[in-house]
């Protein structure tokens, strides 16, 4: 069947990722994927849909986070899956930053940015809620998003210094070895938002985060800091 071919090929445009987004919602956004290719959908529409899945998700956590915690929940996985999607359909059909001839870096602009934008919001909605359930829940809230804000900003400009470096094979290829599996693993804010949110335990997930954010920036500050570049 055509639709069978098409998720084949769709499929093969995936990016290596966690094993919880490679085994579950990579298989979802592929199938949703092959559905949209056969229409005039296009990847910054599917952006705009991932920006409208998770701005849903932060007025239900402003509404009333523990009704809806199931709600929200979707809402926010659904955000991950449309972000993945996004990539995977400009790379089938060659568009926007893939485009062989006129090649556009506003596809790719967009979805960075609306990427690092919602995950912002979503922690600092999520920091209010903490803030009004315990009487320790500013300090823990203030403290969890600056260090997620100021690990997210080495890492964007970490990445960007390295664009374009040649980098020794071992640190190209993210998918062997246990410890790497793990970094991706623990490197998932949407498993976070899944366990966390689904658990009532915000409080946990502010200090669960910032450990593992503070663990993951160490680890790439050293590895910068005795690398040859």
């Amino acid at each position: 069947m055509k639709i069978i071919q098409r998720y084949k090929e769709i499929s093969m445009h995936r990016k290596y990722f966690d094993i919880v987004t490679n085994n579950i919602h990579y298989p979802i956004a592929s199938f949703l994927c092959t559905l949209i290719s056969f229409s005039r959908i296009t990847p910054n529409m599917v952006t705009f849909f991932a920006f409208l899945s998770e701005l849903g998700a932060v007025g239900l956590i402003l509404i009333n986070l523990i009704k809806y915690k199931f709600l929200i929940v979707l809402l926010l996985q659904f955000g991950w899956i449309f972000d993945l999607m996004d990539g995977m359909l400009a790379r089938y059909k060659k568009l926007g930053f893939y485009h062989p001839m006129n090649p556009s870096l506003k596809g790719y602009y967009w979805d960075s940015v609306s990427d690092h934008i919602l995950r912002l919001l979503v922690l600092s909605v999520l920091g209010v809620f903490l803030a009004q359930q315990s009487e320790n829940g500013i300090i823990y809230a203030v403290v969890g998003i600056s260090i997620h804000a100021i690990t997210q900003l080495e890492h964007i400009i970490s990445d960007f210094i390295l664009k374009g470096v040649d980098k020794p094979q071992s640190s190209k290829d993210h998918s062997n070895g246990i410890i790497n599996k793990i970094i991706l693993l623990i490197n998932n804010i949407y498993l976070f938002y899944f366990i966390f949110i689904l658990l009532n335990r915000i409080d946990l997930l502010f200090i669960v985060l910032p450990i593992i954010q503070l663990i993951l920036f160490s680890k790439r500050f050293i590895q910068f800091s005795y690398s040859k570049y």
